[in-house]
């Protein structure tokens, strides 16, 4: 059966390597710090994780942190079986292949190839037919084309290009088909297979430079799990904190809260990124509350979110085919009755930042901070979006729907226009690095080209924190792919 797998997090990810892992015979036991609501075919899956019309928010971590202005905004996790993809808007899109040389060879779009594909057919992404765009999102992709951003259907195509699409999404007959559903239950059977549910993991156990274990707490009391192998599936916060946490990280920061230093790997925790977004806002006009109306009366499913666009800024370099995305939503109002919202989402941000432990306790949030626009680059390129959003507004049919404006672009000059644009932006949810992937010369490189962590045999990082850069994608089918490519790596490595 080969040596013992624990895999530390049920999210996007991590229901993808304990199963492909269980799959090829390997003993794996899978932690979750929330719960398991079992197979979806035994109905025990709570309605608003499987509603994919609309954002889940009820099994959150809690987490939050500042922005470019110091305000505090929330950092939403999902703390449950299938994490993120349980609670997402569902959009799928794999970035551009021109961004390879951010990443080892190893994971070059070709070598991605077959994850790719792996991960598409098993979260069952599919493009929703046209019939089945409702009136806002329709209304949005005819002002794209009136205003020279011709359809595509290449969100998943790493060879794609500027455009605007009908997102593909993992949604089957309006169910969320996340990770965990569309992972872990075909393989729950397996008697290699344990699942382990309500565990916060606290650290990992290490002895002479190789992993011994898992340590952590479930129902207030002390477990430990032996394991040969340990792979960090907590995603962009949580693997760099259970890292610190286990003595590898920066050195003076453990110190500082009596951690014992294991390895002193400056990188764990920095690299910390987001895409920080500008939202444009507007009530809903009678014509368009009306036509959503008659849309759900008429399917009796109403999506808030199906079209992205991918647009070239303005300030953009030449060399890339775009570097935002657009992504429209309306979302239920109890002024206004229905808020049409578009934003612009930059994705390959030059700022980033850090993620640290606020205390020993794993329970204890972090002190996240993402360097939101510390970049000048980054502000320029958002300010140089507002005039093609107002420009996108105004065309027709959108504009029939657009009513009384919620939240304007602003004028003045461009230190009035940036000094806006850091005081109101928002962000789009995909946090990145921490335990980033590179060169042995790389000082802030935490785990080899094969995700393997510096300085400590065994321990496997596959999740978010493992990327170096922001991909030019909303991140859940990426993530899901650095599930499917680490579990081939450690059966080849094997």
């Amino acid at each position: 059966m080969g040596p013992a797998v624990v895999v530390v997090g049920g999210g996007t990810a991590g229901c993808a390597v304990a199963a492909r892992l269980a799959e090829a015979g390997r003993a794996v036991t899978l932690i979750e710090a929330g719960p398991d609501y079992g197979p979806w075919e035994q109905g025990r899956w709570p309605d608003d994780l499987l509603d994919a019309t609309t954002l889940a928010t009820s099994h959150d971590w809690g987490y939050a942190g500042p922005v470019a202005d110091g305000r505090t905004v929330a950092f939403d996790r999902a703390r449950v079986i299938g994490g993120c993809s349980a609670h997402n808007g569902s959009t799928m899109s794999i970035g551009w292949s021109g961004d390879d040389g951010d990443l080892p060879s190893t994971w070059s779009t070709v070598e991605l190839a077959g994850a790719r594909q792996s991960a598409a057919e098993r979260t069952r992404v599919n493009a929703p037919a046209e019939s089945a765009i409702q009136p806002f999102q329709r209304a949005f992709l005819d002002a794209c084309d009136a205003i020279g951003v011709r359809r595509t259907d290449d969100l998943l195509d790493p060879d794609g290009s500027a455009g605007a699409s009908l997102s593909p999404v993992n949604v089957v007959d309006g169910i969320r088909w996340n990770t965990a559903i569309a992972y872990l239950d075909p393989v729950r059977a397996l008697p290699n297979l344990h699942i382990v549910d309500q565990c916060i993991v606290d650290r990992v156990e290490i002895h002479e430079a190789r992993v011994a274990g898992v340590l952590g707490m479930r129902d207030g009391l002390p477990v430990a799990f032996d394991a040969d192998l340990v792979v960090l599936c907590a995603g962009a916060y949580g693997t760099p904190m259970i890292l610190m946490r286990s003595g590898i990280g920066p050195a003076e920061h453990l110190r500082s809260l009596g951690i014992p230093v294991v390895v002193d790997l400056p990188g764990v925790g920095s690299t910390l990124q987001d895409q920080p977004v500008l939202r444009l806002e507007w009530a809903a006009t009678p014509v368009l509350i009306d036509a959503l109306e008659a849309y759900r009366e008429a399917t009796g499913f109403l999506p808030e979110e199906q079209c992205v666009a991918k647009v070239r800024s303005p300030r953009a370099s030449d060399a890339v085919p775009y570097d935002m995305h657009v992504f429209p939503w309306v979302e239920p109002d109890a002024v206004h009755g229905w808020r049409c919202v578009i934003p612009a989402g930059l994705l390959r941000p030059a700022s980033s930042g850090t993620i640290r432990l606020a205390s020993r306790d794993p329970e204890d949030a972090p002190l996240i901070d993402h360097g939101y626009l510390r970049e000048d680059d980054d502000v320029d390129r958002l300010v140089s979006m507002l005039p093609w959003l107002t420009d996108l507004a105004a065309q027709d049919p959108l504009a029939d729907f657009l009513g009384e404006p919620l939240v304007a672009a602003p004028s003045g000059d461009r230190a009035d226009v940036a000094a806006w644009v850091r005081a109101n932006h928002h962000h789009y949810w995909h946090p990145t690095g921490g335990a980033a992937m590179g060169p042995a010369e790389d000082a802030l490189a935490v785990c080899d080209d094969r995700a393997r962590v510096r300085g400590v045999a065994g321990l496997v990082v596959a999740d978010a924190s493992l990327l170096p850069r922001a991909p030019r994608a909303t991140t859940a089918f990426p993530v899901t792919v650095v599930g499917e490519h680490v579990a081939r790596l450690i059966l080849e490595d094997a």
